[in-house]
């Protein structure tokens, strides 16, 4: 394996981040003679998948226009592909059975598919029709480059929860509103579109009933992923919610409640056709929430609902450290001050700094005015 072209298929998957969902971003180059004569990335959910692509490319160059795949046009070329090719048919047919007859005379990929109706079973196909195949060394920094491109994914595949991004924007003395209230703006414009373009990569964006009276926001994807459906998951535990707020303005919304709503209130929701579900007698438990949307397929969760939803969020954190794994704080250049403003994180808290939540590892850098603070805090 030429690492040179594992790292140009990984630059290629990256272009598919926050559009492939329920799949992973995947990157594939073709090479022949030392040199790459073909490359694709899986566009989104439903379309080929970055193999085909690149088989597909290599196929046009040569003019060739039928659906049958002619062996001699692989013949000693090699294939790089950041993830197993795919064992099963879900939306696209099994990418094996492609390269199985294309008969690449070596297939490199840079990590086992930890889905389980894949995981390993591609790469058994593929050397029971005769295909070398060789993984990737993990442990590697090249290997750890490629799981970074699907945390999302792996997460769910390997442990049935999405995968959670806490964020927030705040004073530099980590308020988020004063004590009366006020909090437009208290980050600049640039930091705004920037975490509304960081909301844009996930599959959900939740918030907390109180942001949605407060702010009335309309929590869309932005610039390239305009138009994609990014589901809105607001927290009300009574379903006291004004109907006419832009977060309801089409179905593609869930309220997660408790068993505290009222009939009447229950009522209102079902007759606008809005999908609500209790998680909790007095309050929604954060974890059977997370468990509901992985089950529907949700892989990433962008949490940005106010003070107390991040409160709920972060003493989940501190009973089971995988709750939350990223952190994406905006922070001000300036002071707000006082006990009855709002901080960053409400809800109990720690009460020892040994049991703090650190990170793994962490970033900072400039955005218009505010700084940027990322960190992550689960790796998988």
């Amino acid at each position: 394996m030429q690492e040179q072209f594992m790292r140009r298929a990984v630059e290629l998957a990256k272009q598919g981040a926050g559009f492939t969902s329920p799949n992973p971003c995947v990157g594939a180059v073709i090479v022949k003679g030392g040199v790459i004569v073909a490359e694709g990335w899986h566009h989104r959910a439903g379309e080929d998948h970055a193999e085909i692509v690149a088989i597909k490319e290599i196929m046009k160059k040569s003019g060739i226009v039928t659906v049958d795949l002619d062996p001699n046009l692989f013949h000693n070329a090699a294939l790089y592909v950041t993830l197993e090719p795919c064992f099963h048919t879900g939306k696209t047919p099994p990418c094996v059975k492609a390269l199985a007859a294309a008969k690449f005379n070596r297939i490199y990929v840079g990590m086992k598919d930890p889905f389980s109706r894949v995981n390993g079973r591609g790469v058994k196909f593929l050397r029971q029709k005769g295909l070398h195949v060789e993984i990737c060394k993990q442990g590697s920094k090249l290997a750890g480059e490629i799981r970074d491109l699907n945390q999302p994914f792996i997460k769910w595949a390997e442990t049935g929860m999405p995968y959670v991004v806490l964020k927030a924007g705040m004073s530099l003395d980590g308020k988020v509103a004063t004590v009366s209230g006020e909090s437009k703006w208290i980050t600049s414009e640039l930091a705004r579109e920037d975490a509304k373009f960081e909301r844009s990569m996930c599959d959900v964006v939740l918030v907390g009933s109180g942001t949605v009276k407060n702010d009335n926001p309309e929590l869309a994807a932005i610039g390239k992923y305009r138009g994609k459906k990014l589901l809105r998951v607001v927290i009300s535990s009574r379903l006291n919610l004004n109907l006419k707020a832009k977060v309801f303005r089409d179905e593609n919304v869930f309220v997660a409640c408790s068993d505290a709503a009222s009939g009447g209130n229950k009522q209102r929701f079902k007759k606008a056709g809005i999908e609500f579900k209790s998680f909790g007698k007095e309050k929604v438990n954060i974890r059977k929430l997370l468990q509901f949307l992985a089950k529907k397929g949700v892989q990433s969760v962008f949490v940005e609902g106010g003070s107390n939803i991040h409160g709920s969020f972060f003493d989940e954190t501190l009973k089971d450290r995988s709750l939350v794994d990223k952190v994406i704080f905006y922070i001000a250049p300036k002071l707000i001050g006082g006990l009855g403003s709002l901080p960053v994180i409400a809800g109990n808290g720690g009460e020892k700094l040994s049991k703090s939540v650190n990170f793994k590892n962490w970033k900072w850098e400039g955005v218009g005015e505010d700084l940027k603070v990322s960190g992550i805090i689960n790796i998988y």
